[in-house]
């Protein structure tokens, strides 16, 4: 998830609306609005101090977008779900800065069937504004027709165009040993894994896993 929130921080329409450290806490806490944070824990999510977070957070509540509560010596923050705001804003997040976790739920239904799948082009390279397409790449054994009713809700929510590019594991590998052009700029470029990883990309592309400390200690012996 804390991933995830570095891709809602480059977001640019999100960082042109707001300043930083409060498009930070409103991606965390609109997209997550039934999470309540203490204060501590929203500072080592967001990587910042308490005391950074301390005026920002007491203007959100002020203005009615979260609520605060006191258990103890701990005091915790959660989005204002009865504000008139809330799901305007929640909107205005996941269009922007909930990109990733949108299009993970959206997903999520045909999870078995995805070996990997991650964003790339501009909003990858953090290039994106509001009226950018998303670019997604799926490996696994699912075709378009599979994904277009999961991809209509995502772009309903989203009210960005998805344009999903599908690939069976074989023939991924097989245009990767082609040296496909397409692929290979894919490949190299920027990306923001929606499923997977890198290491699990490096596998399905065929590249030889390269050796631990422990696997060249065994092969000098």
């Amino acid at each position: 998830m804390r991933n995830n929130l570095r891709m809602m921080r480059k977001s640019g329409p999100l960082a042109a609306l707001f300043p930083t450290m409060r498009a930070e806490v409103l991606a965390a806490t609109l997209t997550q609005p039934d999470k309540s944070w203490y204060l501590s824990e929203l500072a080592e999510f967001l990587g910042t101090g308490p005391s950074s977070l301390q005026r920002v957070l007491n203007a959100l509540v002020a203005g009615g977008i979260l609520q605060r509560r006191r258990e103890g010596t701990r005091v915790y923050f959660k989005a204002e779900t009865r504000s008139p705001l809330f799901t305007e804003l929640r909107s205005l997040i996941e269009k922007t800065a909930g990109l990733l976790p949108t299009l993970r739920r959206a997903l999520e239904p045909l999870a078995a069937r995805i070996d990997c799948a991650f964003v790339y082009g501009s909003v990858a390279r953090n290039r994106d504004h509001a009226l950018s397409d998303v670019d997604l790449l799926v490996i696994g054994d699912v075709g378009l027709a599979d994904l277009a009713p999961a991809l209509r809700h995502a772009e309903t929510r989203l009210a960005r165009e998805v344009n999903a590019t599908t690939f069976s594991a074989a023939e991924f590998r097989r245009r990767m040993a082609g040296r496909d052009h397409f692929l290979s700029e894919v490949v190299r470029g920027p990306k923001e894994f929606v499923k997977g990883r890198q290491s699990e990309l490096d596998a399905l592309a065929g590249k030889p896993r390269r050796p631990t400390a422990s696997n060249l200690e065994t092969r000098t012996r």
